[in-house]
Order: structure tokens, then sequence, then C-alpha cells
């Protein structure tokens, strides 16, 4: 899910249904009541993907993610959705990830993604950190936190960027350390511990 500011609504694409596999409908909440705004022309089916709100441009963005009825289960496509239309926009950039993590950073106008993964290959995890600009990705950097997938991120608007906490490393271990992307460097705020569970 992702809070689409500019409409006021909170939006919800996919996910997981059990034995149904995986969803493609898109669903608003506008505090009150779930709206199924499923149009005719959808990604496809999909969850682990990674979504944020362009506050610049008014569109959700729509990152990766995987289908397990599909081989290779893992997309790398990127969509948009501007609240009734979704766009495909790419199909190059980050790779066909799963269970990334992406904030808005407003300040410099860019939809940042870190890490997320491949499970079924030896390319699980990434380390990687990529931005969105709207119509190209970059990858902006390769080295700073340890690869990992499953983690959170979210803007700090009032120091100006993007905070990442946690995850999962390669071996299934949850990491507890957090850190902060300025846009050009990777600082490390929280101290590293592992625990399995």
């Amino acid at each position: 899910m992702v809070w689409d500011a500019g409409r006021g609504l909170v939006v919800l694409f996919g996910g997981n249904a059990g034995a149904r596999g995986q969803l493609d409908d898109t669903w608003e909440w506008d505090g009150n009541t779930w709206l199924n705004r499923t149009p005719a022309s959808s990604p496809p089916r999909r969850a682990g993907h990674s979504m944020a709100y362009d506050a610049r441009r008014g569109v959700v963005v729509l990152f990766g993610g995987y289908d397990q009825a599909n081989s290779p289960q893992e997309l790398g496509d990127t969509w948009e959705w501007d609240g009734v239309t979704w766009r495909l926009r790419g199909t190059s950039g980050p790779g066909r990830w799963a269970w990334s993590s992406m904030c808005y950073d407003a300040m410099r106008g860019r939809t940042v993604l870190f890490g997320g993964g491949v499970p079924h290959t030896t390319v699980w995890p990434s380390g990687d950190t990529w931005e969105w600009d709207g119509a190209t990705w970059t990858q902006r950097a390769s080295t700073g936190p340890a690869a990992r997938a499953r983690h959170a991120m979210a803007y700090d608007a009032a120091r100006g960027v993007c905070v990442m906490f946690g995850g999962e490393d390669p071996a299934w271990a949850r990491m507890t350390d957090t850190w902060e992307w300025n846009g050009s460097t990777w600082t490390q705020r929280g101290r590293p511990s592992r625990r399995r569970g």
C-alpha cells in the first residue's frame, strides 16, 4: 500500500490470496470505504512488489515483485497509477527483484529503491541503490548497507533523507540496522545485530 497525498487516498495493488496465488486488483481506501478501482488494463498479478508516491508528478510508482504461476517468477517492470489508469513505464533497470523497498525523495524528485532479490537463485538478495526520475532508472550505489530484502524505507522530509531499517540477509537472518540515504551516500545510524526467528 501507499498513501496518495494528491488525492487523499490509500492505494493497494495485488498481493497474495493463498491457494489462488497472486492478485492484480487495485483498491483505494478513503478513510471509510474500500473502493475497487481495478481498470480494464492493469499490471500483471504479483506480490512482493514495491510502491511509492511521486508527489511532484502525482502518480504511484510500482516496481517488481513476483508471480508464482510464471517462469521466471520475479518481475522487473515499472508501472505508474494516476488514479484512473495504470501505465507501463519501463522493463529495464534494477532487474527482476522481489521484496525491494522504495521511498520518494521529495527534495530531489526521485523515487529511491534499495535491495530486494531473486529468492530461487544465487543472486538473492541485492545491495544496490537505484533511482527513478519518472522516465529512467539509474543505479546510484552498489556499496553501503549490506544486501537484504524485506526491509522498510520511509522519507524523512524534515532532514531530506530516506531512512531504511532491518530486512533479511541471504541466510534469512533478521537485520536490525538503520541507514540513511541523502541522495549520494548511505550513512549507518544504528548498531547492527542479527537474530534468527
